[in-house]
């Protein structure tokens, strides 16, 4: 009894001890309310679900049947239960897992081709992709596959890229000094920079532990998407949050750029270990490292790309779809999430060639990204009183771009081009060349050599091109561009903004040209096809209001547990869920994981458990596939 005693003096000395053993027995209690609350739904996830892909279906007229499913309102599924707005990966993939659950969904996208950044395009006989540029961790055995494959249902073949899948070209194009990225494991990935920079071993040696505690310190952005917010707040408030992520809380906090200032002087080395910050749009002054290793370790396992090109993803997935008596309809903008009497949202307006329709279900999930959401498809009244809302600007949207595509009569093996990407700086200090390029106007910049470059070979990624375009290869370049830059010609059609606006992008895409023909010659001479996409063509074609690259900005302040718990599937508007990039992370393995959070949320069921349970089975038939072919051997 003595020792009871003892206890319980000290508690009643130290009482916020008393307060911290109640929040956490609130926080055990919430999480089983969310996962054996309600009757939790379907588990959407078995490996019945896979099949063997079939052969690739080349018919263009065949593809658009599937892609471009044209909105008419006798085409709109009746009793439907979910109603997505936007055919992004993260709204196809919410759909796949709710329609297999027992949800009728309906996905109205606002392009005339399905897909969001999945779409791809053909121009003068030339197909261009416009989104998916690579993707990691698509070996067989990994998570994030098993879970595309359940998506996909095994259909879409992930080609690996060359081991050394990034290259970085650092200084005058024409002399640039060139450095490359290896691909298999952490140790290959650290021995191949080491043999680029043998001074370096000890700064490597830190950069590869900075990437294996971000790889464990990431659970850190998912657990306060994953509880009820109440709790999140409740343990972000108190301390509890920030005590027992205390990892996570340190390396959200440190910028890409001050890790790499402890580690080392070497400024050469600096820009070669922060050269992917392209993919989050974000310099490294202000790039959280636990997003930045989140993506280099995205990338360390492999890089892939899908055979057929990155349309390929939605051919696939819409015909699941539909399976389970939904339908993905394009051509259908929708203006307005409808509001019943009691504040629920229950429908959407959207506008088809000038006529406007209503459409209504239980569920509405937007996966148009939450600027757009909260900002023009909501009535403002209601959208000011979600927790979200005051964020918004705080965070801000994400930097916009300039793509330019360029296509040349030879096949990529006969201009030596790669499956790899080149990342081209004409400074190691390209932060502030970037600033410098970003304070001036358009015009001015046109006639100024492109200081950060990112440059796709996709014809040589996707080993089909050559048998569907013979003879032909393309090329991208994408450069950061502030959407104010192109603000002015707005209100012009697209195709129509007129002369001054089409020579100035032409003349920008010209000058990206003739810095890749510097690094690589092979290519000189050889353009036959040059085409330029603006911010503006990005908020034409993917819908978002100032042409982000990646939504909401991937800053700092994005990743700090206050905001960070805001960032859910629960838009703290009944009836309205969110998916897309803007929950976890940007591209397509964060958009991917955001629709199953958000399918999670819906149907009351804890779906990564679900997805492990499936990976592990997964990998055991593939240990038995590969014992069963030794023994035949």
């Amino acid at each position: 009894m003595g020792g009871i005693t003892s206890i319980a003096n000290y508690l009643v000395s130290n009482p916020w001890i008393v307060i911290v053993i109640f929040l956490l027995y609130c926080f055990i209690y919430a999480l089983s309310v969310l996962f054996s609350g309600p009757k939790p739904g379907r588990n959407p996830f078995s490996v019945a679900h896979v099949r063997p892909p079939p052969p690739l279906v080349t018919d263009r007229k065949l593809r658009k049947k599937v892609l471009k499913q044209k909105f008419r309102p006798d085409l709109v599924p009746e009793n439907i239960d979910a109603i997505i707005i936007g055919s992004g990966i993260g709204g196809l993939s919410t759909a796949v897992l709710l329609g297999r659950a027992g949800y009728k969904v309906l996905v109205l996208e606002q392009h005339s081709q399905a897909g969001g950044c999945c779409h791809t395009f053909v121009d003068k006989g030339f197909e261009f992709d416009t989104g998916i540029h690579y993707v990691g961790k698509m070996n067989a055995r990994d998570m994030t596959r098993v879970l595309v494959d359940q998506i996909t249902e095994g259909q879409v073949v992930w080609e690996p890229m060359d081991q050394e899948f990034d290259a970085v070209a650092i200084g005058n194009p024409e002399k640039a000094k060139w450095y490359t990225m290896a691909s298999g494991s952490k140790e290959i990935f650290a021995a191949h920079l080491e043999k680029q920079f043998p001074t370096e071993k000890v700064a490597i040696a830190k950069f590869m532990q900075l990437l294996h505690d971000s790889d464990g310190a990431y659970l850190g952005v998912m657990i306060p998407k994953m509880v009820p917010r109440w709790v999140a707040q409740i343990a972000i408030k108190t301390g509890i949050y920030q005590l027992v992520m205390r990892k996570y809380m340190k390396l959200c906090r440190l910028t890409v750029k001050d890790a790499l200032d402890e580690l080392t002087d070497n400024a050469e080395f600096k820009a070669v270990a922060s050269y992917i910050f392209g993919d989050l749009g974000v310099v490294p002054s202000e790039l959280s490292v636990i997003n930045y290793a989140s993506l280099i370790n995205h990338y360390i396992p492999g890089a892939f790309y899908p055979y057929g090109g990155p349309s390929e993803i939605a051919y696939q997935i819409i015909p699941i779809i539909e399976k389970y008596g939904g339908h993905v309809l394009t051509g259908a903008t929708v203006t307005q999430i409808l509001m019943n009497d009691n504040g629920r949202a229950h429908g959407v307006r959207l506008t088809e060639k000038g006529d406007s329709f209503e459409v209504f279900a239980r569920k509405i999930i937007s996966d148009a990204g939450i600027i757009n959401t909260y900002k023009h498809l909501l009535p403002k009244e209601v959208a000011v009183k979600a927790p979200l809302y005051r964020y918004i600007r705080e965070v801000g949207p994400s930097i916009s771009y300039v793509t330019v595509f360029a296509g040349m009569n030879e096949s990529s093996a006969e201009l030596g081009l790669k499956k790899q990407n080149t990342w081209a700086f004409l400074n190691v200090d390209y932060e502030k060349d970037l600033e410098d390029f970003k304070s001036k106007s358009m015009e001015e910049v046109a006639e100024m050599e492109c200081p950060i470059m990112y440059i796709s070979c996709p014809s040589a990624k996707d080993s089909s091109y050559d048998e569907r375009f013979p003879g032909k290869s393309v090329l991208l370049m994408i450069t950061l561009l502030p959407w104010e830059w192109t603000k002015k010609w707005q209100e012009g059609r697209v195709k129509h903004r007129g002369e001054e606006y089409n020579a100035i992008k032409m003349k920008l895409g010209q000058q990206m040209w003739r810095q890749v023909e510097q690094l690589y010659p092979n290519v000189e001479g050889k353009l036959e096809y040059l085409d330029v996409g603006t911010p503006l063509s990005n908020k034409y074609y993917l819908g978002q209001p100032e042409g982000e690259m990646y939504g909401l900005e991937h800053n700092i302040r994005r990743y700090e547990p206050d905001i960070s718990m805001h960032l859910r599937a629960e838009s703290g508007i009944p009836g309205l869920y969110l998916s897309g990039q803007d929950l976890i992370s940007a591209g397509f393995s964060g958009a991917l994981h955001a629709g199953l959070v958000t399918a999670s949320s819906i149907l009351h069921r804890n779906l990564l458990n679900d997805l492990t349970a499936v990976t592990k089975e997964t990998r055991k038939l593939l240990k038995l596939t590969v014992d069963r072919s030794k023994k035949s051997d």
